[in-house]
């Protein structure tokens, strides 16, 4: 596994790209910006980790972290 510090970079990364994503004309610029804070809204989950299911917390802000990416991906699809 990462550490907290490389995997808050990645997030803020992703959630880079996602922002210059909204800048394509022709996209649901408030969707996508909905996303990017979705996204954002993750770092302060990675510093307060349950204890007892560290693997299972990690799993689920992966597939939050997915979802919104996804959120993203469909809005550029249409």
């Amino acid at each position: 596994m990462a550490s907290r510090k490389d995997l808050k970079k990645n997030i803020q990364y992703i959630a880079g790209d996602l922002f210059l994503a909204s800048l394509i004309d022709g996209v649901n610029r408030e969707i996508i910006i909905e996303a990017v804070h979705n996204v954002l809204a993750l770092i302060p989950r990675i510093s307060h980790t349950q204890p007892g299911n560290v693997k299972g917390y990690y799993k689920k802000l992966r597939e939050d972290l997915n979802k919104e990416i996804q959120v993203v991906a469909d809005e550029l699809n249409k």
